[in-house]
């Protein structure tokens, strides 16, 4: 943490240089079933045929993500038949209590744990496609440490932009659901009642229902789909690769136009051209080192080729 605010100032005079990240987002659905249970997911797949026709949908501000190609083709892992009923037929589910207010406000506030050790409180956000935590659950964590991808952005909100940090939790768990590689982004804290905010992506492989009387989350199993490998369609894959290869690539050639003006200039270094070429090369190595992460995760996941396209 020491080293990171050694940058501060480096960071507000580089700022505008660098391009707003918004946490990843996807289109969301929503539908209701018989018994009246809410359900979110962000894929269409995973939908049940017989509630389509009632879906609501909310969309981002994005482009519109990849088409697979006539020709492209996906790996199709083996699943055993027993396995395959299970999944079908008895689908596992966890119910999770949840604290319904934040003072007066309503809230869907569940306890999650991180990298099996760290508990904390977070809000589900259904209209967060992605995972937002405090700064202070992500030193506990322990994603400032120097061996962590810790690359620092800008986000935008309504009041504008502010200084974050995008890295990436091994696992969250909530209850029985868990979800492993969750991308997530650290800025300042948003209450006092919860330290962040779970999106949707912790939803991944899970249909979720908010039953409000009782006061609880229920995550139900979804069949493991071979279109999905680690739970998560193209568009997620891709999104991911191009934000980490463009920041690296960003960084370098700042790192690069800085040493050509510095020489141009034909004048002594001062410290704060040293202290800005030191903080331009340390984010291309964060970069880098979540590009890394993403590209070994991807490769145990057997994801094509050509999502992985930057």
């Amino acid at each position: 943490m020491h080293r990171i605010r050694s940058y501060t100032f480096v960071l507000a005079s580089v700022l505008l240089l660098t391009p707003c990240f918004p946490v990843h987002s996807a289109d969301m659905y929503k539908w209701t079933d018989e018994s009246g249970g809410i359900h979110f997911t962000d894929s269409l797949a995973k939908v049940p045929e017989k509630y389509r026709e009632q879906l609501e949908r909310k969309g981002y501000e994005e482009a519109p993500p990849p088409q697979l190609e006539p020709n492209d083709s996906i790996p199709r892992p083996r699943s055993s038949a027993v396995d395959t009923k299970r999944d079908v037929k008895h689908p596992t589910k966890y119910e999770v209590p949840y604290t319904p207010y934040e003072g007066s406000a309503k809230r869907v506030i569940v306890t999650a744990v991180f990298n099996g050790s760290v508990s904390a409180p977070l809000a589900i956000d259904t209209g967060a496609p992605g995972t937002v935590i405090s700064y202070g659950l992500a030193k506990r964590i322990g994603l400032l440490d120097e061996d962590q991808g810790r690359l620092q952005v800008a986000i935008g909100g309504i009041g504008g932009t502010a200084p974050a940090i995008r890295s990436i939790i091994d696992t969250v768990q909530v209850g029985g659901a868990k979800s492993e590689f969750v991308p997530t982004t650290i800025s300042a804290p948003i209450s006092n009642a919860f330290d962040g905010l779970l999106g949707l992506d912790f939803v991944a492989n899970y249909s979720m229902t908010i039953d409000t009387k009782r006061k609880v989350v229920v995550f139900e199993e979804l069949p493991n789909d071979p279109e999905l490998p680690g739970g998560h369609d193209r568009d997620w894959w891709s999104s991911l690769f191009r934000e980490f290869a463009e920041s690296r690539a960003r960084w370098k050639s700042y790192s690069e136009d800085l040493d050509k003006r510095i020489g141009a200039s034909m004048r002594s270094i001062g410290n704060k051209d040293i202290d800005t070429k030191a903080f331009a090369e340390q984010q291309y190595r964060e970069a880098d080192k979540l590009f890394d992460k993403l590209n070994r995760y991807a490769r145990e996941h057997s994801v094509p080729m050509h999502w992985k396209q930057y």
